[in-house]
Order: structure tokens, then C-alpha cells, then sequence
């Protein structure tokens, strides 16, 4: 494999504050790297210091070169780059700015060449900005400067571009058009392609590799399904979060849940009975809130059991559309009795997952809390007439909402 930028050692400082320390990375021709981590990672520093625009500590290769030994028209022929903001002083047309990415090909003497024009009217065309190459650059919005300055980029045809937020100006339909494009161009041209990402799982769909900066510290550099880990990401960003396999697209997805509260673990276990969906809000709360919990019995396939495993929580499950075996059931009976509390989620019933309401139908000794629902019982009446008659007892209580529901958590 051909190296292209070897970053050693990398570091730099602003009046003594540490921005980057010892970055140490390879990038690998014909990559597609994206750079993610919060605000004040470090991350518009590292990009800056790849295009050599900063005085760091340390070494950056390019093509097995000290980046430091280029000229600037040298460089410019390899690397491009795509800033989050540009100013112009001068309000220039937009064709003249995506004319400048030519730049590094003219001296003095130079006339543009007709395969100037080519790369000129190609990457605006790349970029839907030829549409207002007579519009000047100061009067456009901010997704659209940002497509103007890609155009420039490309016009460049670099081997290496360097992208700061490409996608911050733009809506979903321009970010996933614009991203599309450089992959595009990373996958069938060959560019290297080094990109600072706030979208996680943009990041996660398009990269090869993924670089995590924390603090200005490189956390991991790795594969999508590598990074894309709770136990990784929480460290950055402070949150719960569900990461699940996006089955179409085949890459690993976040779903972030909240900002990261409580850390401390409750000692309260609670054991959750769902299914259809109907839990999974109630299961992410309640993880958040630190409870111990268990869940059964799921059917494989259920999106509450994809949940619990997204979470790592204990949980219990059967075949679809079958009877519950005897092993699952006695499995689901020892999680009930290790809890403190039970809860019965708005599940339909019916003649399979019936055996979960058998299961704790006779508990006296629990605190057992069923959520209110209208026509749950697809069992003919009999799973109606057991939660009634267990609504009876003192030690089951029904919540009309999750409000309610939480509120009699207070006291298991």
C-alpha cells in the first residue's frame, strides 16, 4: 500500500494551551478518512496543519516529502482544500473563484489551456454551481459558497483533499448530493479524501477509516465498525446512545439517546415485559436513569430486543411465531425473580407471548406496574381477565402513562 501523508508527532500550541499532542497517523493512497470528535477537539487545526498553513511541532509527509519543503505551487498541485469559511476581499464572479483552482498550473506566461476550461466547466458541473457561474460569490447563501469552494477544490484536480465541515451549510438532500460526489471521486479518480465530519453516521457510511480526536489526543484511528462504538464514543460526546447495524446500507449507525446525567448505578433491578416496539422508549429511559434491567420474552426480530442487545441489556428471547419452550420460560422466570420491580408495557397478547403473563400472574411479593392499554388482548378475553383480577392485588398498581409510570418508580 502506497502512503501518501505520514503525520509524526504532531503537535501545537496557542500561548502555551495545547491544541494537537503527538498525533501520530499514516493516510493511505485513495483513502476516504474522516476526522471526527466535539468542539475544540482539534480537528480544523489538524486539517490545517496537513495543508501546512500552521508553525506545529513534528513532521508531515506528503508523498514522502516534508510537506514544509514544497512550494506553494507545488503543494496546491497536490493537496486541495475545502475551508468551512472563505472570505474574498474582492467580490469576484463565481466562475473567476472556481478559475483560481487552476492557479497552480499558470505562470506569468501561461494562457489557460482548453483543458483548463475542461477541468474548470467539469467541476462546476460536478457541483451544480455552473448554474450561477455569473452570480458574485459575496451575494450567494452559505450552502451554496460552500458548493463554489468544492468546484474550486476539484478544478484543482488534486490527488489529496482536505475537507473542514464540507456539509455544515447544507440541507439533507445537498449533503448526501455533495458527499456522494467526493466519494465518487475517491472510489473511481482515486482521490485521498480527508474529512472532518460532525455526522456520525455520514462518517460511518462513507469512511475507510475513522480518526477520533479528543482533547487534541488521537483516541483511535480504525474501520467504521471499529470506531462506531458506544464504549468509544461515549468517552467524546458525553451521551447514551444506540448503535445498530443499518441493514440496507450495511454500516454501523447512532442513534444518540440523551446527554450522559447519572453515573452512578442504581441497585434497583427491574424486569420489562414488551415487545411489538412497545418498549423501547421506556427501555432507553430507564437505562438512563442507571436502573438494572432485564427484559423477556422478545421474539427474535422484535425491535425491542434489538434494543436491549443495542444496550447490552439482559434479556430473554424465542423463536418467532412459536410456543415459549420450557428452557425460556424457566430463564425468564429467574430474571422476574432476581427483579424488584416488574413492568408490563401496552404489548399486545396474544397466544404465544400469553406465557408472559402467566409468568407473573401469581406474584404477591413485587411491585408489578401495567401500563394502561386499549384493546391488547388478542387471546379471546383470557389475558384480559388475568390482569384484571391481578389489578386486584395491593401489589399492582396501573399507570394511565409513563408519567404515571415513573412517577411509582419512586418507591420500589
Amino acid at each position: 500500500m502506497d502512503r501518501i501523508i505520514r503525520v509524526s508527532n504532531l503537535s501545537y500550541e496557542i500561548n502555551s494551551n495545547s491544541i494537537l499532542n503527538d498525533v501520530t497517523f499514516d493516510v493511505i493512497k485513495g483513502e476516504f478518512i474522516s476526522i471526527i470528535g466535539p468542539n475544540g477537539a482539534g480537528k480544523t487545526t489538524l486539517i490545517k496543519c496537513l495543508s501546512n498553513n500552521l508553525g506545529y511541532n513534528g513532521e508531515i509527509q506528503l508523498k514522502h516529502k516534508n510537506i514544509k519543503k514544497y512550494t506553494l505551487k507545488e503543494k496546491a498541485r497536490v493537496i486541495g482544500v475545502v475551508p468551512q469559511e472563505y472570505t474574498l476581499p474582492f467580490n469576484f464572479k463565481v466562475s473567476d473563484v472556481v478559475r483560481m483552482g487552476r492557479n497552480p498550473y499558470y505562470d506569468k506566461f501561461t494562457k489557460q489551456s482548453e483543458n483548463d476550461s475542461e477541468m474548470i466547466h467539469m467541476a462546476m458541473h460536478d457541483t451544480h454551481t455552473y448554474q450561477y457561474k455569473d452570480r458574485y460569490y459575496n451575494s450567494l447563501s452559505g450552502g451554496e459558497k460552500q458548493r463554489v469552494l468544492t468546484a474550486r477544490a476539484l478544478a484543482q484536480n488534486p490527488e489529496v483533499l482536505l475537507l473542514d465541515e464540507i456539509t455544515s451549510n447544507l440541507d439533507i438532500h445537498n449533503q448526501l448530493e455533495i458527499l456522494e460526489l467526493i466519494h465518487d471521486k475517491n472510489r473511481i479518480n482515486g482521490v485521498t479524501v480527508i474529512s472532518i465530519m460532525h455526522d456520525l453516521n455520514l462518517a460511518s457510511r462513507f469512511s475507510d477509516r475513522i480518526l477520533l480526536l479528543i482533547n487534541g489526543k488521537l483516541e483511535i484511528v480504525d474501520t467504521p465498525k471499529q470506531v462506531i462504538q458506544e464504549d468509544i464514543l461515549s468517552k467524546a460526546y458525553h451521551m447514551e446512545m444506540l448503535i445498530r447495524e443499518n441493514r440496507v446500507l450495511r454500516f454501523n449507525e447512532v442513534m444518540p439517546l440523551r446527554i450522559t446525567r447519572e453515573t452512578t448505578q442504581k441497585k434497583e433491578k427491574i424486569h420489562i415485559i414488551s415487545g411489538g416496539g412497545t418498549g423501547e422508549y421506556l427501555i432507553e429511559k430507564l437505562y438512563s436513569m442507571r436502573y438494572q434491567l432485564s427484559c423477556g420474552i422478545l421474539y427474535e426480530g422484535d425491535s425491542d430486543l434489538d434494543v436491549c442487545r443495542s444496550l447490552k441489556i439482559d434479556y430473554v428471547s424465542e423463536k418467532p411465531f412459536s410456543s415459549f419452550e420450557a428452557k425460556t420460560i424457566h430463564e425468564n422466570d429467574q430474571k422476574i425473580k432476581d427483579a424488584h420491580c416488574i413492568i408490563l408495557t401496552d404489548v399486545p397478547i396474544g397466544k404465544y407471548n400469553l406465557e408472559n403473563i402467566r409468568s407473573i400472574s401469581e406474584i404477591n411479593d413485587k411491585k408489578i406496574i401495567i401500563l394502561h392499554a386499549i384493546n391488547r388482548d388478542y387471546t379471546n378475553g383470557e389475558a384480559d381477565q388475568m390482569i384484571e383480577d391481578m389489578l386486584k392485588k395491593d401489589n399492582v398498581f396501573k399507570a394511565m402513562n409513563l408519567q404515571e409510570l415513573f412517577s411509582m418508580l419512586d418507591n420500589i
